[in-house]
């Protein structure tokens, strides 16, 4: 089931059962664009038949936001022009070779190429019988590229950031939406989930002048732009009384001492983020020296 954002976009929200991402389809007179293509045929099916449902014009593209398994396995099944970063079509292409059964996953996570979190939901979405295809994308961009449909523009704008290296913001100026995929995320591959403060603001500054009503991100509520603005300014928050701190403890005390209370359980664990974040900066660093 799709729901309107605007007169002109939509979205099908996330589901954590199996880590689905959120899509979303923009709407133009002549063509609609398709925003990542969901983590399975099965998931893209459905969209695509939510889509039906509405009177739109066809999808004719697809916009990957970056390679995440989550989503890019229901492209094949989509059958649509494919437009992603160029940062993404080596992932692709490499995961066009791989193999996707219990031994295969497992492997790829004892030697560092998957994590646990992904090969589970794999296995939970698919099932034992996994049919997986990967294709490569069809058009490729290196920081921005405009797609017309008939009234209404899309801008696809590299983020970047530690999250993925490719990740992209898909943005339609007319109607005032920007999804935003995994874009602002944590880095997740590489032992605890972690943010590092200057690749957060690194990555605000690239969409903060886009004047937006609404900010889709992949896995979790759609936001306002109050509501995406106050966000944003927390976790920068916590990064600053984080400071340089490696120190879990530490860092709650700070905070207890700057607040008089105890974090909760959700503000916690944004903090602590950026304590692993600063370790995994000072453990590079060290490693450079």
């Amino acid at each position: 089931m799709l729901q309107q954002l605007t007169p002109h976009t939509f979205f099908m929200a996330h589901n954590h059962d199996t880590d689905r991402p959120a899509l979303g389809l923009i709407a133009g007179e002549h063509a609609s664009l398709v925003v990542d293509s969901g983590n399975s045929p099965a998931h893209a099916r459905s969209f695509l038949q939510g889509v039906s449902s509405l009177g739109v014009a066809a999808p004719r593209y697809l916009a990957l936001t970056h390679w995440h398994w989550d989503h890019v396995f229901g492209a094949p099944e989509m059958g649509l022009i494919t437009l992603a970063n160029r940062r993404t079509q080596p992932h692709l292409l490499r995961m066009a070779g791989y193999t996707w059964d219990d031994d295969a996953l497992a492997r790829r996570v004892a030697q560092g190429e998957e994590i646990a979190f992904c090969a589970e939901n794999i296995q939970k979405e698919f099932g034992a019988q996994r049919a997986i295809a990967v294709q490569g994308a069809d058009i490729l961009f290196d920081e921005t590229l405009t797609v017309e449909l008939g009234g209404l523009t899309c801008q696809l704008i590299h983020l970047g950031g530690e999250h993925s290296e490719d990740s992209t913001a898909v943005y339609c100026p007319q109607e005032g939406v920007l999804f935003l995929g995994d874009g602002l995320c944590q880095e997740m591959f590489h032992g605890a989930w972690s943010y590092d403060l200057a690749d957060y603001r690194a990555r605000i500054d690239k969409i903060k002048d886009l004047p937006c009503r609404f900010y889709v991100n992949s896995h979790w509520e759609v936001q306002n732009a109050d509501e995406f603005a106050a966000y944003s300014q927390r976790l920068i928050s916590l990064g600053e009384l984080a400071g340089e701190s490696t120190d879990p403890a530490d860092t709650l005390e700070r905070y207890r001492r700057a607040h008089g209370c105890d974090p909760d359980e959700e503000t916690e664990g944004d903090l602590l983020s950026f304590v692993y974040g600063n370790r995994k900066r000072q453990a590079k660093e060290s490693g450079r020296q």
